[in-house]
């Protein structure tokens, strides 16, 4: 019951927030991915290329010299290693929510950190002599919980251009399937647009 109360008094506060802001943008993201941690299933694993790239919209709203921009992005990243014997890929898909805090400097520059709550969409290996496909999703935890750290610049006419370093707290490894503990980490450089200021 605490809970509950506490999570409907998050809301009013952020509500009233946004409609006491005195600046409320929406628009659309996207950007690359680079992941820097070895979020491979599996040991003893050569990994030798990762990339990626992530989409979707934001919205923000700006108090003074600070702003709140919760997010809802797709995100994908490929991950190349070598098991051994064999060249093979990774890749995984997440529909991310990061909610961020923006601190703002003059000239647009601020800095930005918050948590960011990721739900798995699809996770496959393909061996790439066979471009056989294996399903690996079941081996992966459905959820994933990172901290956002990053420096943006709002540009004339609309324009943010950011980058983030998303650090993974939480395992993305099932327990079950995996005795390895696995945070999935990576660097996101982004622009958006506002659509609507």
């Amino acid at each position: 019951m605490k809970n509950k109360i506490n999570i409907l008094i998050l809301g009013f506060l952020l509500a009233s927030g946004s409609l006491m802001a005195q600046k409320a943008e929406f628009g659309i993201k996207g950007g690359v991915n680079i992941p820097t941690s070895d979020a491979v299933i599996g040991t003893n694993l050569e990994q030798s290329g990762a990339s990626g790239y992530h989409a979707g919209v934001f919205a923000k709203f700006k108090f003074a010299f600070i702003g709140i921009s919760p997010e809802l992005q797709y995100s994908f990243q490929t991950i190349d290693f070598n098991d051994g014997s064999t060249n093979k890929n990774q890749e995984s898909a997440y529909l991310d929510i990061p909610i961020m805090l923006r601190f703002y400097l003059p000239l647009g520059l601020n800095f930005q950190l918050g948590p960011q709550f990721g739900y798995l969409m699809s996770a496959k290996q393909i061996t790439h002599s066979t471009d056989a496909e294996i399903n690996i999703k079941d081996e992966l935890l459905n959820s994933n919980i990172s901290v956002n750290l990053g420096i943006g610049w709002d540009l004339p006419f609309g324009l943010d251009v950011y980058g983030r370093y998303n650090i993974g707290v939480s395992d993305v490894n099932d327990p079950s399937s995996a005795s390895t503990a696995i945070q999935n980490s990576m660097i996101q450089i982004s622009l958006a647009y506002s659509l609507k200021k």
